[in-house]
């Protein structure tokens, strides 16, 4: 059986992200309008009805603006402290399926969904990664400060994965953000720079991963070639070779990779 993952859109202004297998499909998050998901989905053949779950990675508002609308289609999975986190942000969840115990992972459809914890400043912030029996894997790994173990863990047996790089450190420095913000980015619970998602890059060689989906990518403080140019510049200094590199964009979607 196979596993598809497309980035429907990535980056600060808002990210949604769909695995899909023959039978079932998951958006995580739902950071952008209901009528750009209707869009994007009938690429898929697929409506806001016939999805059969957004899982949540945080509450922040690039990540949920659109839940209001969307879970009066689909069912909402969600860490408890997040799903109180979003509550109080812009309401209850009405369509919130609660979990025994959510980071022992769940099943959607034919999907094994299975959450880790990520460093960002959020009430619980989780990535995920998505499994099908016959053994296929994708994850999804944004917005966190620094990579860790865990993370790293989490995602090794992946053959796709789609990573934050989300700003270059001296276009940040220089910019116009005001300097509390700057420190909030450049913190353990902020975003990954493309110089720190080069260094996770270059510790998967060797891995399932096949290739790294570069999302998240600050339209202000970065550019997609360069984050682009970073992560792929470093694999290559290791000879690498095994793992493509691509990239998630804010106004468009990516390609559909497919792991079978």
């Amino acid at each position: 059986m196979s596993l598809k993952l497309v980035s429907l859109a990535s980056g600060s202004k808002g990210n949604c992200t769909l695995v899909f297998s023959d039978s079932t499909a998951i958006l995580v998050d739902a950071g952008i309008s209901f009528s750009r998901l209707s869009q994007e989905l009938r690429r898929f053949g697929l409506s806001p009805a016939k999805l059969d779950g957004v899982v949540v990675t945080h509450e922040h508002t690039d990540h949920v603006c659109g839940l209001p609308r969307l879970e009066q289609y689909v069912p909402v999975y969600a860490h408890p402290l997040t799903a109180e986190a979003i509550y109080r942000r812009q309401g209850a969840l009405a369509n919130y399926r609660e979990q025994e115990f959510y980071e022992g992972g769940f099943t959607v459809g034919d999907i094994e969904v299975v959450p880790f914890r990520i460093p960002h400043d959020a009430a619980y912030p989780l990535g995920y990664t998505f499994r099908v029996a016959g053994g296929a894997q994708v994850s999804v790994a944004t917005d966190m400060g620094r990579p860790t173990v865990g993370v790293f863990n989490n995602i090794r047996e992946s053959e796709v994965v789609l990573l934050e790089a989300n700003h270059d450190v001296d276009m940040l420095k220089n910019g116009s953000y005001p300097e509390r913000l700057k420190r909030r980015i450049l913190s353990d619970t902020g975003h990954l720079s493309n110089d720190m998602t080069a260094v996770f890059a270059e510790r998967l060689v060797g891995s399932a991963v096949k290739t790294l989906l570069l999302g998240h990518i600050s339209q202000n403080n970065n550019l997609p070639e360069l984050a682009f140019g970073t992560v792929k510049g470093r694999l290559l200094q290791r000879d690498c070779c095994d793992i493509a590199v691509a990239l998630a964009l804010q106004d468009s979607a990516s390609e559909v990779y497919e792991v079978k």
